[in-house]
């Protein structure tokens, strides 16, 4: 069974759970998403950066022009 919300981001001021309001690809691997806060008295509105780092499975269908270091850990 899933758990929801098991990687919410949390507002940075009142804790609360946020959600999603804009994703932006700057680069094929590196994205900024703006997140709104659910609490309506807090309202903070902010931009957080994915970048990804390292892989750990391989694709089975690779971008040559990708290139990420393989991490320690397999799924």
């Amino acid at each position: 069974m899933s758990r929801p919300y098991q990687n919410a981001t949390h507002c940075p001021h009142c804790k609360s759970r946020c959600r999603t309001v804009k994703t932006r690809r700057i680069t094929a691997t590196y994205r900024e998403v703006t997140f709104c806060c659910s609490n309506d008295d807090c309202g903070c509105i902010f931009v957080a950066e994915v970048n990804a780092v390292r892989v750990l499975s391989p694709s089975l269908i690779p971008d040559p022009s990708i290139n990420l270091p393989a991490g320690r850990v397999a799924l």
